[in-house]
């Protein structure tokens, strides 16, 4: 008989099965019971996305009092709470409180509404504030009846607009009758000679405010409707009860002779 030969082949050699640290431990954790101290790792997958850097955030700066207000009044946005409002549903601070605009006029805007404002006391002949009083050393004259500020429109020498061949005629006029007063006033605007007449009687007060070289009203030239007017100024603070007066500003020796109170 032929006898069969037994060939055996040898086994292969076991690779040795080398566990992680981490196999181990969940190994064992998969046969002992839980307890309250266990430790749960997480799975591979959630592992490896973890193994991601993740963005490191810097605390925010603390800021001052002073420049957070000032970051709000400007309307600066925290990118922290910026961040914490992703919608877009930040709010203006003008939403809350009503944005305050200055009530402050201009020196343009006060000069004009002083200007109309004359002109339109000027057309009215409006003459408020104002008495006539009799003195015993010098006749009739005006007194405040209220009080005046420094740059007020006081009153207006009103009278007829003359040239001065017309003003030279009726001085002349004016020279015969000694019960007569005169009351012409001379003056120059733009290189011309002008002369208000305010000898008639008329219920206008400008005609009576008396002569003094230290008086509290200024003269001032206007054109109104293309013609100059004549305008008393305060010169300074007037009291109600004072006598306004203003500089005549003749020296001429003839005048001083005839009227020497315009010395003073």
């Amino acid at each position: 008989m032929r006898h069969k030969r037994k060939v055996t082949t040898a086994p292969a050699p076991l690779t040795p099965v080398v566990q992680t640290r981490r196999q181990k431990m969940t190994c064992q954790d998969m046969l002992s019971p839980s307890t309250p101290h266990r430790i749960e790792l997480r799975s591979d997958s959630n592992e490896e996305t973890n193994n991601c850097k993740k963005p490191i955030i810097k605390p925010a700066q603390p800021v001052l009092k002073s420049r957070r207000r000032l970051n709000n009044n400007l309307g600066f946005i925290n990118p922290v709470q910026e961040s914490k409002n992703p919608a877009g549903d930040n709010h203006k601070l003008t939403e809350y409180f009503p944005v305050r605009r200055s009530v402050r006029k201009t020196k343009k805007t006060v000069l004009e509404e002083k200007q109309r404002s004359l002109e339109e006391a000027l057309r009215k002949e409006i003459e408020d504030g104002l008495e006539v009083r009799y003195f015993d050393d010098k006749g009739r004259g005006v007194v405040a009846a209220r009080d005046f500020c420094r740059g007020d429109f006081v009153v207006e020498y009103s009278g007829d607009l003359i040239d001065t061949i017309e003003a030279k005629r009726r001085e002349e006029q004016y020279a015969q009758d000694q019960n007569a007063g005169c009351y012409m006033y001379y003056f120059k605007y733009n290189g011309q000679q002008y002369c208000i007449d305010a000898t008639a009687e008329t219920s206008r007060l400008g005609r009576l405010v008396n002569h003094s070289r230290n008086g509290n009203l200024l003269t001032r030239t206007i054109i109104l409707d293309g013609k100059p007017r004549l305008v008393l100024i305060a010169k300074e603070d007037i009291k109600m009860g004072e006598e306004i007066l203003y500089d005549y500003g003749d020296r001429s020796k003839e005048s001083l002779k005839h009227h020497p109170w315009l010395a003073y």
